[in-house]
């Protein structure tokens, strides 16, 4: 049967966010005004600006793993993709590389582990948590293997403007964040790609009967997911120019937890990236202040699995009464 050009006929690709996104803003604003008032730090611009480079790497991941949630996918192993890809760098580094081969070789290696992913859930039909699980342990292993307990440190910050520069006045992360997000917006709404995701994600077997191809569609969600990944440990990189060994220990959850509450069902077929991003400034905001008014890390665990545990509960009564929203 030949592809289908655009299933839009079939499948909606319209999503009920836009409600989340109103209610995660006003969050964002209620809660950023309550740390404004317990710290004087909050709101200066040094500690706003630091809290945007923090945000940079989960940022970039969230944006692929909203990818793979509309698509009805998860990838847990993303952290693991993270460390690999900036261990590549950091040893490409030290051989000498130049950065313009370096960058290179990060992409490719976050989107290569991806695309295993994709073939683990694709060909093999291993369920995305279980695929995605066990690469996680096999990256993280594969980390330790390659530089044991101690850090790659000492790496050249050629390109460290793209993450503490400044262009015409606007930290450099910030637009990298927009680049990343402009394309995420073109390829979900705009391309043919996007309406295909959201087709898998709402059914699979329907979107295979009228021409897409679902193995394809789902191995290139996982390689740009990985290539973000990849993209983020770059970043990484040249934001802290060494590499750490516990790079990616929460990126993965940090980045389901953004996704799910921007409003992207984890259920697949529909989501936001813009909601997604503001998950992201809403749970960096929470991570800043409770460091800022000396309240241990630990609540900070507690309340955004808290946040996750209510929205899910939230849209699991809202798909009671309509089991599939598409």
């Amino acid at each position: 049967m030949a592809e289908a050009t655009d299933p839009r006929p079939a499948f909606r690709v319209a999503s009920p966010t836009a409600t989340r996104e109103l209610v995660l803003f006003i969050a964002i604003v209620v809660v950023g005004a309550g740390f404004s008032l317990a710290s004087p730090y909050f709101l200066t611009v040094g500690n706003l600006v630091q809290t945007l480079r923090a945000a940079l790497e989960l940022a970039i991941v969230s944006a692929g793993m909203t990818l793979v949630i509309i698509m009805g996918g998860i990838d847990v192993s993303v952290g693991g993709i993270m460390a690999v890809s900036a261990i590549l760098i950091g040893k490409s580094y030290q051989a000498g590389l130049s950065s313009w081969v370096v960058a290179p070789i990060g992409l490719l290696s976050g989107a290569a582990l991806g695309a295993w992913n994709g073939f683990l859930t694709t060909k093999l039909r291993v369920p995305p948590i279980i695929a995605t699980l066990g690469s996680m342990y096999i990256f993280s292993a594969i980390m330790f293997l390659v530089i044991g307990g101690a850090w790659i440190s000492g790496l050249p910050g050629t390109l460290s403007p793209l993450v503490n520069g400044w262009v015409v006045g606007i930290p450099a992360s910030l637009l990298v964040i927009l680049a990343v997000y402009g394309i995420g917006w073109v390829l979900l709404r705009q391309l043919p790609y996007g309406r295909h995701l959201h087709a898998v994600g709402c059914d699979e077997r329907s979107a295979g009967l009228v021409g897409i191809n679902v193995d394809r569609t789902k191995i290139a969600a996982y390689s740009i997911l990985g290539l973000l990944a990849g993209f983020a440990a770059l970043l990484y990189v040249a934001r802290l120019r060494n590499v750490e060994i516990n790079i990616g220990t929460t990126v993965a959850l940090e980045a389901i937890a953004a996704t799910i509450l921007g409003g992207t069902s984890i259920r697949g077929g529909f989501g936001s990236l813009l909601g997604t991003l503001l998950g992201v400034v809403f749970i960096r905001i929470i991570q800043n202040g409770l460091v800022l008014i000396g309240v241990s890390s630990l609540w900070e665990t507690v309340i955004i699995g808290g946040l996750l545990i209510t929205v899910l509960t939230a849209d699991a009564w809202r798909n009671r009464n309509n089991p599939r929203i598409a």
